[in-house]
């Protein structure tokens, strides 16, 4: 007699039938739980938890996370998938549901003293959001009679719950399940148990959802790549690699380049630390190899490093491959299927989707990501629990911490407080660290001092001047430095500034006998002419005489100017901006020049910023001259010394986690009624997206077309909602697609002309 086959997935083959996807969802559980027992057990503990039993609810969530696909109606789907017949719409039934009333069944008598149910929270919810309405489950909670699994599936049941888990769970083959017309009755009485208000009412509902988002996470990650082709070892381990293994690589790099490798104090310091640090280093002391050193010193179990800006993660996940590997590195921001796209366009384009959900869900061994994207995890959205687990051992580093606003350096401390919790290690990096983030941090992780860079902290790289000219006035001056065959940038505080210099400077260099190249850089272009620029600036610098750029030239670019002149901006922002010039000690008489602010940058960039971009003028003019690292740490001190980190925006930040635990508890918060609170940065300006009709309209509708969805926003050009207000909004051009298309004049050399239409 042939043997009845049953599926998890529409395959017919294998990796289709449900015990083979049960077993290898258990096999990575086992290895995760060996991998990481250590660490889960010492937090358990800590919360005064018994180890053994959570883990066994954790191994009872993988073996009946699935159990209820065995109901015949699941069954018949995917039959008829495989077959290519037509599926019925009556078929369709939440196989979680009947997976929770199974292991309800199995396991009753347990169910009653094992406290919290957290292995029933995570697979009612490991598809679709909980909560306490169940919203998800409407069209089942509908249903009288509910489609149960018969008598010969609740032996195959029994039958492989015990032979994957090595008879560990063993049950009765005899399991009588109620009436189907009942099930409903007894599922609700269960789930009104465990959900209602009063369950939770004298529990610890911080605890609660911590241990609930863990072995949430912990079943998604093991169900996403039982589901996968992923080699659990190969991709999401660091096996074997020590802190010598980026000594080697980083000495082979610079002796590709033909120069002598001598490892740095600062790395050798790095190297040997063991536990949490607060990092100061000035620019080009090697802080993302210092950063790896110390995670894997401490015998990290995963690598997360957070950027403030999605430039800035893109720039550090190429690094990473390279000390790594590509297949143990994730990136995740919210362009990053737009980065993937771009990659693989030379190619055969492909995008793997599975690819992108696991690096959003910080499941590669090594994560890069914006700081924004781990900051949600605390919001109850998405994939909130995968990234709690993700933090679980992990060793956390965030870069350029001072460029964070308080209500985000609020919820960053709220994150770390979380990381700590869950057994993770954390390193705060800066090249400029006032004393008042210096001391929060070091008092947050319980440090008595920063580590410092210190033998860069003697290196002068710039005379620093502030001459108190306009941007009008400095144009000679502009020029002729650029006669003098310099490499010369103009940095300024606002776009249209940035857009007006370059045609003066462009009519101006006209008349010059040598012909000179100038370039305008601003955030208002189209992806894919920002990225064609930048390439040619890292690339091909040198070929560039002028460079007319607004801010966004601070943290992302890798790129030296021999003089620098910048329109003043709070000192933190001008030390950025001066780490451009004269970057690697290239130039003997290199100058960075200090100008007066606009009024309508000061009207509208730095808003509220007078008294600090005053000190930080003044104490440019008490130390004018060449000034070497250590003079620019104390210029940031002075500054910023009275400064009171915990103001409103800061408290309102770290104890947003709390307000969303109080309020929801377990369950999600759904995106479509996302409070608007719920944002990682409260200074952000709503930015609208338009494709330039008359440049790229052609290629769009021809991407859409070939189902090239992920490359349309290269053409998309970011413009403030008061300016598309203004200008653009009336301007929107038919098309069949509803793409963001508007007539509006674009050059790939300015960008947008506001003031004028095609």
């Amino acid at each position: 007699m042939e043997m009845k086959v049953y599926y998890a997935k529409p395959l017919d083959n294998n990796e289709g039938l449900y015990e083979n996807h049960v077993k290898k969802c258990y096999d990575i559980a086992s290895a995760e739980l060996d991998k990481k027992k250590e660490i889960l057990e010492s937090v358990l503990i800590k919360f005064n938890i018994n180890p053994d039993s959570y883990i066994k609810l954790m191994k009872l969530a993988i073996l009946f996370h699935d159990t209820g696909k065995l109901n015949p109606n699941f069954q018949r789907m995917m039959e008829n998938i495989i077959n290519n017949h037509p599926i019925k719409r009556d078929d369709f039934f939440r196989h979680e549901l009947i997976s929770c009333l199974l292991l309800i069944f199995f396991e009753k008598e347990s169910l009653e003293i094992t406290g919290v149910p957290y292995h029933l929270y995570s697979i009612l919810s490991h598809h679709k959001p909980l909560t306490s309405d169940l919203r998800s489950f409407q069209r089942e909670m509908c249903h009288e009679k509910w489609p149960m699994p018969e008598e010969e599936e609740i032996q195959f049941i029994v039958d492989t719950i015990e032979k994957i888990s090595g008879g560990e769970f063993s049950y009765k083959r005899d399991l009588r399940l109620p009436p189907s017309n009942l099930v409903l009755n007894l599922f609700t009485i269960y789930i009104d148990k465990y959900l209602s208000p009063s369950y939770f009412r004298n529990k610890d509902i911080h605890l609660v959802r911590t241990l609930y988002g863990l072995m949430k996470g912990f079943l998604h990650f093991c169900d996403w790549l039982g589901s996968s082709e992923s080699n659990y070892n190969e991709l999401f381990q660091l096996n074997g690699l020590t802190p010598q293994t980026i000594f080697n690589k980083l000495k082979a790099k610079v002796e590709n380049k033909g120069e002598k490798y001598v490892p740095r104090d600062f790395h050798l310091k790095c190297s040997e630390y063991k536990g949490d640090a607060v990092v100061i280093a000035p620019t080009g002391s090697g802080k993302t190899e210092a950063s790896l050193l110390w995670a894997l010193n401490n015998d990290s179990r995963k690598i997360i490093l957070l950027m403030p800006t999605m430039v800035t993660s893109n720039n550090l996940y190429e690094r990473l491959c390279y000390y790594f590997g590509e297949k143990s590195c994730g990136l995740s921001h919210s362009s990053v299927e737009t980065y993937f796209a771009v990659k693989n366009e030379g190619e055969n384009y492909t995008i793997d989707k599975f690819k992108l959900l696991k690096q959003k869900a910080f499941m590669p061994a090594v994560m890069v990501s914006t700081v924004d994207q781990l900051l949600t995890c605390g919001f109850n959205t998405g994939l909130w629990s995968l990234k709690e687990y993700a933090l679980l051992g992990s060793t956390v580093i965030f870069d350029e911490i001072h460029a964070y606003e308080h209500y985000t350096l609020g919820l960053i401390t709220a994150v770390i407080k979380k990381i700590k919790e869950l057994g993770g290690k954390v390193m705060i990096m800066s090249a400029t660290m006032p004393k008042f983030l210096r001391e929060h941090f070091l008092r947050l992780l319980n440090l008595s001092e920063a580590i410092v860079a210190k033998e860069r902290m003697s290196l002068k790289r710039n005379k620093w001047i502030y001459i108190g000219n306009t941007v009008k006035e400095i144009r000679e001056m502009v020029l002729n430095e650029v006669r003098k065959g310099k490499k010369v940038a103009v940095i300024v505080n606002d776009i249209k500034t940035a857009k007006n210099e370059y045609k003066i400077y462009k009519e101006l260099l006209k008349e010059e006998t040598h012909e000179f190249n100038i370039l305008c850089l601003h955030s208002e272009f189209a992806m894919i002419d920002r990225q064609e620029k930048e390439s040619e600036l890292i690339n091909n610098g040198k070929k560039y005489n002028l460079i007319i750029s607004t801010q966004v030239i601070e943290v992302s670019l890798d790129v030296s100017f021999e003089v620098m002149f910048s329109e003043a901006a709070p000192i933190d922002s001008l030390v950025q901006r001066a780490g451009r010039c004269n970057r690697y000690g290239e130039f003997n008489d290199s100058c960075f020049y200090i100008i007066k602010a606009s009024e309508k940058s000061m009207k509208y960039v730095y808003k509220g910023q007078d008294e600090i971009i005053e000190k930080s003028i003044n104490a440019i003019n008490k130390r004018k001259g060449i000034l070497s690292e250590a003079d620019i740490s104390e210029m940031i001190e002075e500054v910023y010394c009275n400064v009171d980190l915990y103001d409103k925006d800061f408290i309102e930040g770290e104890n947003l986690y709390s307000l969303i635990e109080k309020n929801n508890g377990i369950t999600d918060v759904l995106i479509d009624e996302e409070d608007e609170k719920l944002v990682t940065r409260n200074n952000t300006i709503i930015k609208i997206p338009i494709i330039p009709a008359d440049e790229y309209m052609d290629i769009v509708l021809r991407l859409f077309e070939e189902k090239k969805y992920e490359l349309i926003s290269l053409y998309e050009v970011p413009v403030k909602i008061n300016d598309f207000n203004k200008f653009y909004r009336y301007r929107y051009v038919e098309n069949k697609y509803n793409l963001p298309i508007y007539a509006v004049n674009y050059s790939k050399e300015t960008g947008l002309y506001e003031d004028s239409f095609i």
